[in-house]
């Protein structure tokens, strides 16, 4: 699954500015997440067409970093994150970021970017979900 982070200088009306530009260009926004870290946002898009919305809010100005995340499914039970961080850590892959995408009683669905996420999906391939 594709993403992207846009990480600029916080001010008012930067969310109105980037969904704006992204909806008079047809883009649908599939996912997103904000947040302010002192006097910078972090904005994370998962937009439908990518490569266009990379384009467009890069030429732009908005400093767009592009990632990829691999979905990964666990298992509701005690410890099922921590199984999973370890498996990771003893291959000696470092996460990046983990987000919880769906969960339900049986399982939950997670959102996994690594330092290295072709070794990553070879550790982690029999819990990938795509």
């Amino acid at each position: 699954m594709k993403t992207m982070l846009i990480i600029q200088p916080t001010y008012l009306g930067l969310l109105a500015e980037i969904t704006d530009m992204l909806a008079c260009n047809d883009i649908n926004l599939i996912d997103f997440s904000g947040h302010v870290v002192g006097r910078m946002s972090v904005i994370s898009l998962q937009p439908e067409p990518y490569e266009l919305a990379f384009r467009i809010l890069s030429e732009a100005g908005y400093h767009v970093y592009a990632s990829e995340t691999l979905l990964v499914r666990l298992e509701q039970g005690s410890g099922a994150l921590a199984q999973l961080s370890r498996r990771l850590a003893d291959a000696g892959i470092t996460i990046r970021g983990l987000h919880i995408v769906n969960k339900d009683a049986g399982a939950g669905i997670v959102a996994l970017e690594t330092a290295d996420q072709d070794k990553a999906r070879v550790v982690l391939k029999d819990q990938l979900v795509s």
